[in-house]
């Protein structure tokens, strides 16, 4: 679910909401599993996560389970987010960890907010792959080829609409 503006990164030249739309469901065609929402584009100014899930679960219906899926550097900074006890004592959490990536940090991190906010902080460990959004939109800015770091539709997109080239 792409963000319409995230308020941590209301200064950035990011591509266009549409555009970040189009490349999550490139991404995604194959994989009959996952699906991709317009809702926070089409919702307020700013996104804040707590919005979102109350909204997911709205949509969704009080009998679903919604879980939050998100990665060790996102958790770790969690605590500072819009009404976070409403996150962590309403939405179970699935933190992807990469091996010896902050593991004591995250550790540390899921003991505190399960005593404090009786958090249900699920860990799943993934396989290291040393990509990242930054890394790519850099190589795209200097140049350098993004093959085999996005799928080809994806890539193929960047470069018919001419995206990151001036961050």
């Amino acid at each position: 679910m792409p963000a319409k503006s995230s308020p941590y990164k209301m200064h950035c030249e990011c591509a266009g909401e549409w555009h970040r739309y189009s490349m999550v469901s490139l991404a995604i065609e194959s994989n009959p599993f996952f699906s991709v929402s317009d809702l926070e584009i089409n919702g307020p100014e700013v996104s804040y996560t707590i919005d979102t899930l109350r909204s997911c679960k709205e949509l969704l219906g009080e009998g679903s389970k919604l879980y939050f899926i998100c990665g060790t550097d996102a958790f770790l900074g969690m605590e500072g987010w819009k009404n976070i006890d409403g996150i962590f004592m309403n939405f179970p959490l699935i933190v992807g960890s990469r091996p010896r990536y902050k593991d004591r940090a995250r550790d540390e991190m899921i003991r505190r907010v399960r005593e404090k906010y009786g958090a249900d902080v699920h860990k799943v460990h993934m396989p290291k792959i040393d990509i990242s959004s930054s890394e790519i939109k850099n190589r795209i800015r200097d140049g350098k080829s993004i093959r085999y770091l996005l799928p080809e539709n994806v890539s193929d997109y960047i470069e018919t609409n001419k995206l990151y080239r001036n961050l």
